[in-house]
């Protein structure tokens, strides 16, 4: 009982020790695989992420660096697939009867795979931990069907009439639970004897060549033969220094046959397991380092034991027992390290090298890129804020120039308005009424006034012309020459634009009542219209007047002396039978003799017949223009201020045209220079935030990147 109960207790701490050293081992892989699927996923998002904003943004919309982005992001997809079906892998290799299936069930704890004497395993089987939400089955690969654990004995085993192919694989699908080397992402291939059949060879290359771990099962009762010998000197040749470990099965049956030459049996087999190692496959280079992979062991013996089979083992089973625990213990060391190194390995210098190609490639030269164009788009702004200032003092210059030159063009207004008006009342006038040339008959009173219109519509064609060419011309051409010196857009109105100058002599003479009566030169009435010559002709009281805008309005005429005392003076002299013209006949007779009276009368009288006898239409035609010219000049010369500071208001209100139109254009070009200012500014600010996250998508490659130089000391350069 003693015995049994030191074996168990033996048994259980040796076995304790094993698990808990070979498993921390193990467990690195699956927190390995963890931390990289993590790291993967993260980059994943991260390579999104940077997708997105280059597609988003404008700026950086390069479809060969979308292309590199995309590829990246394809290969970070498929490496992650890769992460997770990524298993540490054990290939078990032998001729057929050595005892392959019975050491996989002994690492399994449990007869899952079956065993017996001869030729058993007739497929590949992937022993391997399934699915979360899948209960225990096998299936063939690609095929959908799943069966029951208990189909093994009959699609497996070579014995069985419904035994699958030997180029078969057939994946065994158990729970985590069950095994604890299936806990830590472990798969165990077992394989056919490489001595089965010959076309073997294109099924390991597909199942096999993956593996991390390679176990050569030898029958302890015979040597490694060609054949063994051949198929790893083709595994050696398609890898590099594979990791590969020798186990002596059945070594009970061994040393219980000739105890005596057991240990010489033992150095037989280690000499000649050295040799394969260190000089036919060069796998090891030391025979130290091969002697550490080689094992003598009994997996039956070990199974029994786990199961409690046995209850007291001997104490050469303890030994062969303790011999597939350091087994078990050194080979999953071993996986674990060159699972890590392989299947790792690769997978950080993948993600390594592009996080170094995205910031050498994509992120710093944007980062540049985006600080060069903030830089550049800044001193455009600044350019543009200088423009804009310039602008503004160029048009506070211009708006006083403007200012001066409306002063000026006022001025001119009125200094040329005056001259040419004074001259057309002083010259044109009256040369153009004696010119004036129509059918002129006193006699019809009605004939009269249609002469008086025609003059009057005569003078205005004559005088608005005249105003025209020595006016409105000059000014329209000082104004454009003045536009043009601003800059203006010159229209078709600025080129239109002239003074309005609408006289209407018969408004100013509507009133005008013509003395056509004949006059001697020498009488008292001619001396008198002589003298009254030299004043004021009389007016209406009240008569019509044109304003500067064209409208009218009467004003009276205060006459320059009281008209009483003209009328009596007037009608004293000029009356027939006054008491002056007897008075004045008096004293001519008695200054004078008779016959001096006489001549004097009869050369008067003579002057009169003369006179009298001149006093044709053409005179009285004359007289008639003559009084008319007069009577137009006194009121034209009355209207003359009124009429220049119309003109003044006219080109006032178009020169506030102008101004407007100056104004309009200038903050036309001033908006515009604040619109690309603020285009600038927004994209300035646009750029600044696309720095700040290329900065940060920087800032998170660098934190990527040192995870997985966390991830490389913690997990590789350490095994």
């Amino acid at each position: 009982m003693a015995e049994s109960d030191s074996g168990e207790s033996t048994s259980s701490v040796s076995s304790f020790i094993s698990r808990s050293s070979s498993s921390s081992r193990l467990s690195e892989f699956v927190d390995a695989k963890s931390e990289l699927q993590d790291i993967y996923h993260d980059l994943s998002n991260y390579l999104s992420n940077f997708l997105t904003l280059l597609e988003d943004s404008v700026l950086l919309k390069d479809r060969q660096m979308l292309e590199h982005l995309c590829a990246f992001s394809s290969r970070v997809e498929a490496i992650a697939k890769i992460l997770s079906r990524d298993r540490m892998k054990v290939a078990f290799f032998g001729r057929t009867s050595n005892g392959k299936s019975a050491v996989i069930n002994a690492l399994l704890h449990e007869k899952i795979l079956p065993s017996a004497m001869g030729h058993t395993t007739s497929c590949f089987c992937q022993v391997q931990a399934n699915g979360s939400d899948e209960t225990e089955h096998v299936k063939v690969e690609q095929e959908d069907e799943h069966m029951e654990l208990s189909a093994l004995r009959e699609l497996a085993s070579a014995h069985s009439p419904g035994a699958l192919k030997p180029s078969t694989l057939l994946q065994v699908n158990m729970a985590k639970n069950r095994c604890t080397i299936l806990d830590y992402d472990v798969v165990l291939m077992d394989t056919p004897g490489v001595d089965v059949t010959a076309q073997l060879d294109d099924c390991l290359d597909s199942y096999c060549m993956d593996a991390d771990v390679f176990i050569l099962v030898l029958n302890a009762e015979s040597t490694v033969s060609r054949v063994e010998r051949q198929f790893f000197k083709d595994v050696a040749s398609k890898l590099s220094r594979p990791n590969l470990f020798i186990l002596n099965n059945r070594w009970d049956k061994a040393s219980s046959m000739e105890p005596e030459m057991e240990q010489k049996v033992k150095d037989q087999h280690m000499e000649r397991c050295v040799n394969l190692l260190v000089d036919e496959l060069g796998v090891y280079s030391t025979a130290q380092e091969a002697w550490e992979r080689i094992y003598h062991v009994s997996a039956l013996e070990a199974l029994h034991i786990r199961n409690g089979h046995i209850k007291n083992p001997s104490a050469q089973t303890k030994e062969r027992y303790q011999e597939f625990l350091r087994f078990e213990n050194d080979f999953s060391n071993c996986l674990a390290v060159s699972a890590l190194k392989t299947k790792f390995g690769p997978h950080l210098l993948s993600a390594q090298k592009i996080l170094n190609q995205l910031k050498s490639t994509l992120i710093s030269p944007f980062i540049e890129k985006v600080s060069r164009l903030i830089d550049e788009n800044k001193e455009r702004r600044a350019n543009l804020n200088a423009e804009i200032e310039e602008w503004e003092l160029e048009m506070q210059d211009e708006r006083e120039d403007l200012q001066y030159c409306f002063e000026e063009l006022t001025e001119m207004t009125q200094r040329l308005g005056r001259c040419v008006l004074n001259d057309q009342i002083k010259t044109l006038i009256p040369s153009a009424v004696l010119s004036f040339s129509h059918p002129f008959h006193p006699e019809f009173p009605a004939q009269i006034g249609q002469y008086q219109r025609s003059l009057c519509a005569h003078l205005d064609n004559l005088l608005e012309d005249r105003v025209l060419q020595c006016l409105s011309i000059p000014l329209q051409r000082k104004i454009l020459d003045m536009e043009k010196e601003m800059g203006l857009q010159i229209t078709e109105k600025s080129c239109d634009w002239q003074l309005i100058y609408g006289l209407d002599c018969q408004s100013y003479m509507s009133d005008f009542q013509p003395d056509l009566r004949f006059r001697f030169s020498l009488g008292f009435t001619a001396l008198w219209h002589r003298l009254e010559g030299n004043l004021p002709l009389h007016a209406s009281p009240f008569r019509t007047q044109k304003l500067r805008n064209g409208h009218k309005k009467c004003l009276p005429l205060p006459p320059l002396v009281h008209g009483n005392h003209w009328q009596m003076l007037e009608s004293l002299v000029k009356s027939k039978g006054s008491l002056g013209t007897v008075l004045l006949g008096a004293m001519a007779i008695r200054s004078f003799n008779w016959p001096i009276v006489m001549i004097l009368g009869g050369l008067v009288g003579s002057f009169y017949i003369y006179e009298y006898a001149a006093w044709t239409t053409a005179a009285q035609e004359r007289s008639f223009k003559s009084q008319y010219s007069r009577l137009l000049q006194q009121r034209l010369r009355t209207d003359v201020q009124q009429t220049v500071s119309g003109f003044e208001l006219q080109l006032r209100q178009h020169l506030a045209k102008v101004r407007n139109c100056w104004e309009a254009q200038s903050n036309e070009t001033l908006n515009d220079l604040n619109v690309r200012t603020a285009e600038l500014t927004k994209q300035i600010q646009s750029m600044e935030v696309l720095q700040l996250s290329l900065k940060k998508f920087r800032d998170k490659g660098q934190l990527l990147a040192s995870r997985l130089g966390d991830f490389q000391e913690t997990f590789l350069r350490k095994s």
